[in-house]
């Protein structure tokens, strides 16, 4: 190979590569452009916050470029004059989700959104409907949960009946795994009370419907029991509303 056939090859690489990098660099502009359309809460739906800094929550902020950048923050400050009631998965309400967050970062604590809305708060004695539906709502409450452990955010079109039946077993055995602190594959009395105080205490029903789910009387819930009780029973009630309803609309 001459000198002249060297030099041409080279020039046709640098060339190659000046182009590749070029493209390169129109690919990533135009995909920072599609970014920059997106809402906040799609943008921050990428993001997952809480952890560093602690209690943080997901803003998004203008980066030196000028481009939308989700970013975790810790609020300094709040607009208390705006309420918008939120729950946080350790049962307590707060006026807003900033507030949830300022009080996170305060305490250096990674405190999770459960639910847009105020907390269950009624304390008044469980009716047997109200018995019936829980499983469905614990469960609809574990979908959200699951969502916010594992992107951060809530998907608000995710339900219990918009899922598999797959899909619903899994999220019962993923808060099973949570609240099996020793993992010996039951929760014990005590991992059931820490549950029910620390992250239900507004909740009137729980006590009643864990003792329900315990059928060999043992005093521990074994993941089939748990199952049952959660997927099964949330389907139960679910398909017995509907036949309610279809009755109803028939007379």
């Amino acid at each position: 190979m001459n000198v002249k056939t060297v030099i041409l090859a080279v020039l046709v690489v640098g060339i190659c590569t000046l182009c590749g990098t070029a493209e390169a660099k129109k690919r990533k502009r135009s995909q920072q452009a599609k970014l920059d359309l997106l809402p906040d809460e799609k943008l921050c739906a990428r993001k997952r916050c809480g952890r560093k800094p602690k209690g943080s929550w997901c803003q998004v902020v203008r980066d030196e470029n000028g481009h939308r950048t989700p970013t975790c923050v810790c609020p300094r400050s709040c607009n208390t004059t705006q309420i918008e009631p939120v729950c946080s998965m350790y049962g307590r309400q707060y006026d807003s989700e900033c507030l949830m967050h300022l009080e996170a970062c305060k305490k250096r604590k990674n405190i999770k959104l459960a639910y847009e809305g105020p907390c269950i708060a009624s304390q008044a004695k469980c009716q047997s409907h109200e018995l019936q539906q829980f499983p469905f709502r614990l469960l609809d409450w574990f979908v959200h949960l699951k969502d916010v452990d594992e992107f951060g955010s809530v998907d608000y079109q995710k339900t219990v009946m918009s899922l598999s039946e797959t899909d619903r077993k899994d999220v019962a055995q993923w808060k099973f795994q949570h609240l099996d602190r020793n993992k010996d594959g039951k929760l014990s009395n005590k991992e059931i009370k820490r549950f029910r105080f620390a992250l239900m205490p507004l909740e009137h029903c729980a006590k009643h419907f864990f003792k329900k789910c315990d059928l060999d009387k043992n005093r521990k819930l074994s993941s089939d029991e748990w199952s049952e009780c959660l997927v099964t029973r949330a389907l139960t009630w679910y398909q017995g509303r509907n036949e309610v309803n279809r009755e109803e609309s028939i007379q």
